[in-house]
């Protein structure tokens, strides 16, 4: 078995289920204590009864209060040293044909859940994970942050924020914080409830959590790139219009 990172205590947001949940089945099975939030009671309810020990709180992150109560219970974990922000949603919308108040609540939900929340919660824990002798965020982030398509503008703008986020936060935190490693995940196309119906050739939750969870084992990763998103990548690099062109109108 592939060697994974051996955390103490790990928040994973979105765990109620697909890849969150994944993160939480995998931690726990190597000892550590693992606290998941979600929007859905049941969800949690079931994750907690499949997983011994597992903590759970309800929350939206699309809404600050809740956001700032996830973490000030994460932040009494002892030990706190892993930290997953894996929560998003994606609502792909015709803007030319969409009502405009309709258009803009789901505009200012999938920047809140996807970008401002993984934000606040870092600002948040940031002085607990600093107590740890060493400690991760980990920020799951896709490649359409990079290649955008057509149906979902918005959740491709967020990606792009949190990539970009990502990577200074790192720079500012080598420095101010160095024991405190920040993560950029990138994931292929993976098969949850949110993918539903939307392109082909999925990996498994369990792979893609198995991937970044592996991944993070070596200290100075701090860019992972899971399945086909390297691909991609590097044909964004060679041919950018070419890559434009394949990712431009999928589903």
């Amino acid at each position: 078995m592939s060697k994974q990172i051996v955390a103490r205590a790990a928040l994973v947001t979105g765990g109620g289920s697909g890849v969150g949940f994944a993160f939480a089945q995998q931690l726990a099975a190597t000892g550590c204590h693992v606290l998941i939030c979600g929007r859905d009671p049941d969800r949690l309810a079931n994750a907690a009864a499949r997983i011994p020990g597992l903590r759970t709180i309800s929350a939206d992150l699309a809404v600050p209060a809740d956001v700032d109560r996830v973490a000030a219970t994460a932040a009494g974990i002892a030990g706190l040293d892993l930290v997953i922000n894996n929560a998003g949603v994606q609502f792909d919308r015709q803007w030319m044909t969409s009502d405009a108040d309709e258009l803009l609540d789901d505009v200012t939900e999938e920047l809140a859940a996807n970008l401002i929340a993984p934000l606040r919660l870092t600002a948040r824990l940031l002085p607990a994970l600093a107590l740890a002798p060493s400690a991760t965020i980990v920020n799951i982030t896709s490649a359409l942050g990079l290649v955008p398509k057509r149906s979902a503008p918005v959740y491709c703008a967020a990606k792009a924020g949190l990539i970009a986020a990502t990577t200074s936060l790192r720079y500012q935190l080598a420095v101010d914080a160095p024991t405190v490693r920040v993560v950029d995940a990138m994931l292929p196309l993976v098969d949850t409830a949110m993918t539903a119906g939307r392109g082909r050739g999925k990996i498994s939750p369990d792979a893609a959590a198995a991937a970044v969870l592996t991944g993070l084992h070596k200290r100075q990763a701090h860019r992972i790139r899971v399945g086909k998103v390297g691909m991609l990548l590097g044909m964004q690099r060679i041919s950018p219009t070419l890559a434009a062109r394949v990712v431009a109108d999928r589903s």
